[in-house]
């Protein structure tokens, strides 16, 4: 969700489901238009990391490194990467330019997002997770009644964010389940840098994978083992995998009967 720091003029956002509607629309001949780009908190998703690193044409820790800084996750301290700001007096995005976004095909996806607000939840009693979406309403916003009436089904798809959800759907599991935990459970830093290895430096894991005695104790298959070797999707899939197995218990990934020890693998995150 972006939301200006300043949070004095922001209207109590209004809950939604995937039918409900609502008129926006964020032009450049709109006065407001680019001020939600700047002062902004802008956390970033798993799919965020890899398109706009890609787009950039850096590694992940050259991305991670220039563009982020390190936050957690509400009601965890679960680290996740926050977008940083310029260091100018409006504290605009860096990818801002004079006519708007300049990466704009591969934008955030809270970007992609706004208005809207979106977040899950886990509902113990049917262990179904359930999607949640709130219209935000800031008072630097005018775009909000102008324009064409999107259904939030209408707009995910006119934001090109079916694709992005999907990809942080494990993520977004991950993260349900530590919330599950309670506050009173305390996740190891050992855990914590394991989660931020496999959630968001895909390159690293790569070569934590081939690097490691990773694949002497997890049973992997050479056809998945040749796709994680060059394409980022494929190995985020394989570190949400690691990330179930070794922080949960669930057995996502095959262990080697004879190496069962995984406190042989030494993550450097």
């Amino acid at each position: 969700m972006v939301i200006s720091k300043d949070k004095k003029d922001i209207v109590v956002p209004t809950r939604m489901n995937l039918d409900s509607t609502f008129t926006f629309a964020c032009e450049k001949d709109i006065a407001c238009f680019m001020r939600c780009c700047k002062d902004a908190h802008i956390i970033l998703t798993p799919c965020d990391i890899i398109r706009m690193k890609q787009k950039m044409e850096l590694s992940s820790d050259e991305f991670l490194y220039i563009y982020t800084t390190l936050g957690h996750i509400e009601k965890t301290e679960l680290p996740v990467p926050v977008l940083k700001m310029r260091e100018d007096e409006k504290k605009s995005c860096p990818f801002l330019g004079e006519s708007g976004c300049t990466i704009y095909d591969d934008r955030p996806s809270t970007c992609r997002y706004y208005p809207i607000g979106f977040g899950m939840f886990h509902d113990q009693d049917s262990s179904a997770d359930h999607l949640l979406f709130a219209l935000i309403k800031e008072g630097q916003c005018l775009g909000h009644g102008l324009g064409k009436e999107y259904t939030i089904k209408e707009w995910r798809i006119d934001q090109g964010l079916i694709p992005y959800d999907e990809v942080n759907a494990s993520w977004t599991e991950l993260i349900l389940r530590r919330k599950s935990l309670g506050p009173f459970t305390k996740i190891p830093d050992k855990s914590l840098q394991m989660f931020f290895l496999g959630s968001y430096n895909v390159d690293r894991f790569r070569r934590f994978v081939f690097d490691s005695p990773f694949l002497k104790i997890y049973d992997i298959p050479d056809e998945r083992i040749e796709k994680i070797s060059k394409d980022d999707r494929a190995t985020l899939e394989l570190a949400n995998d690691w990330l179930k197995t070794t922080l949960f218990g669930d057995k996502t990934l095959e262990v080697i009967e004879q190496i069962a020890d995984t406190n042989e693998l030494e993550v450097d995150a």
